[in-house]
């Protein structure tokens, strides 16, 4: 009994060992796969972003944006110019507004509520007809740089707590008015 017993636990080693090493195979193939796609994952949705951004009909992908994010040049470059376009816009809506002969009293009547005059719940007309131009542009920049709305409004916000972000964006700001 003892040499059968010899003879298949031999077997049996043989057998698992076999097994084992073709089960580690397989593992570490499974495993390989898993590095490649957390390497190419991130770049092929990077892709996708882009290309879907376009659309802007999606939601967010980019939960905690910028908790997730390390802003990089291409994110920057991208803010900067949606902020200078906005900004010109904001500027062109602004002078188009004081020429208005009711301006005065509205500006007053903003500064006493302490809002902006977009956000008056009882605009004039001309009024109601340049704060549309100035919010459909805006999603319009932002939508076209790639952000949604949020993603937009939390780089603004962020920029103004982190003063290396806010410098590194008006230096971009700074570059890209000097191309024009």
């Amino acid at each position: 009994m003892n040499i059968w017993y010899q003879r298949h636990s031999v077997y049996l080693q043989d057998y698992f060992q076999k097994h084992l090493e073709q089960g580690l195979g397989k593992i570490s193939l499974f495993s390989l796969c898993i590095v490649i796609g957390a390497i190419a994952e991130p770049i092929l949705i990077g892709d996708r972003l882009i290309a879907s951004a376009e659309t802007c009909a999606k939601p967010s992908s980019l939960q905690n944006f910028l908790t997730k994010v390390t802003f990089g040049d291409d994110h920057i470059a991208r803010y900067a110019t949606a902020a200078n376009a906005i900004e010109n816009k904001r500027l062109e809506i602004f002078r188009a507004a004081k020429s208005n002969p009711q301006w005065g009293n509205i500006a007053n009547l903003a500064e006493s509520k302490q809002t902006k005059v977009c956000d008056l719940s009882q605009q004039p007309e001309f009024l109601k007809d340049l704060c549309n131009q100035l919010r459909s542009y805006s999603e319009q920049e932002i939508c076209q740089n790639g952000f949604t709305n949020k993603e937009f409004n939390q780089i603004t916000l962020e920029q103004m707590q982190n003063a290396r972000l806010r410098s590194l964006i008006q230096d971009k700001q700074m570059q890209l008015r000097g191309k024009k």
